[in-house]
């Protein structure tokens, strides 16, 4: 099966205009070859590459086998959540459906809504990452309802975690300020502590949580590692941080360790 990598340019050249616009040459695909085409959707131009690439899959009467989703833009806007919103995902799922893969997956998506709402999903966890922390004796810190989802299996992938402690979490949707209070912080007071989420955008949920324990070391799990306002604040409160790469990007931090994606 032959591999399009729109991530590292493998087996593609992509081209962008002075105005912007993208545009996708596929290299070395036969008529009828089987393709798997791998895109981290990080921004339009990325999902509008992935298009082109299925239109000039069609053009060479490929077989579109598979597509690797690493990171799925607008998958945490999956729902209605003031009046007069777009469902950011409707849009994104729709024209992914347009592309006709036989199988579409998705790496730890944030919302099981994408595995309904893409044809053919299939959903990859994030068991390689948890099974990567080896502090023993250690508490999972669960961030919200979402992540509460998940937990169950964490204890069966990684024996040193041996303890849970949850946290209530609101968020304003209107200025998108956290309010968020942790259940049992007693538990955490010097212990090993790892807390373990999907997405890192700027840190704020895991900063107040970090904020309201005392653990003898903390570290973050988190698949998608946006990390938007950096690391210095994170530096002060956790020592260790594992993400996948999936968004393709080099993190400038002496504490992150970095897992390659499922492909």
């Amino acid at each position: 099966m032959k591999t399009i990598n729109l991530n590292t340019g493998e087996g593609v050249t992509i081209t962008i205009f002075p105005d912007g616009q993208p545009h996708v040459n596929v290299q070395a695909v036969q008529d009828g070859e089987e393709v798997k085409v791998v895109c981290s959707i990080t921004d339009t131009s990325k999902l509008l590459q992935l298009l082109e690439i299925s239109n000039a899959l069609d053009n060479l009467f490929a077989i579109k086998k598979v597509l690797v989703i690493p990171y799925l833009m607008a998958a945490r806007y999956d729902r209605l959540m003031q009046h007069g919103d777009s469902v950011d995902l409707k849009v994104v799922a729709d024209l992914i459906n347009l592309c006709g893969f036989s199988k579409v997956y998705l790496y730890d998506v944030h919302s099981d809504v994408s595995l309904l709402l893409i044809k053919n999903a299939i959903g990859i966890t994030n068991e390689a990452l948890v099974k990567a922390y080896n502090m023993p004796d250690a508490v999972l810190i669960c961030p919200d309802a979402g992540a509460s989802k998940k937990v169950g299996k964490y204890f069966g992938w990684n024996s040193n975690i041996k303890e849970i402690v949850y946290c209530s979490k609101n968020r304003d949707l209107a200025t998108g300020k956290i309010s968020l209070e942790i259940l049992e912080p007693q538990e955490c007071a010097g212990r090993n502590c790892v807390i373990i989420d999907d997405i890192c955008d700027g840190g704020g949920t895991f900063l107040a949580i970090a904020e309201k324990i005392k653990p003898a070391h903390l570290t973050l799990i988190v698949t998608h590692g946006i990390f938007s306002k950096g690391f210095d604040t994170l530096h002060k409160y956790f020592q260790q941080i594992i993400v996948s790469n999936s968004l393709y990007k080099t993190y400038d931090s002496p504490i992150v360790k970095t897992l390659k994606h499922f492909e």
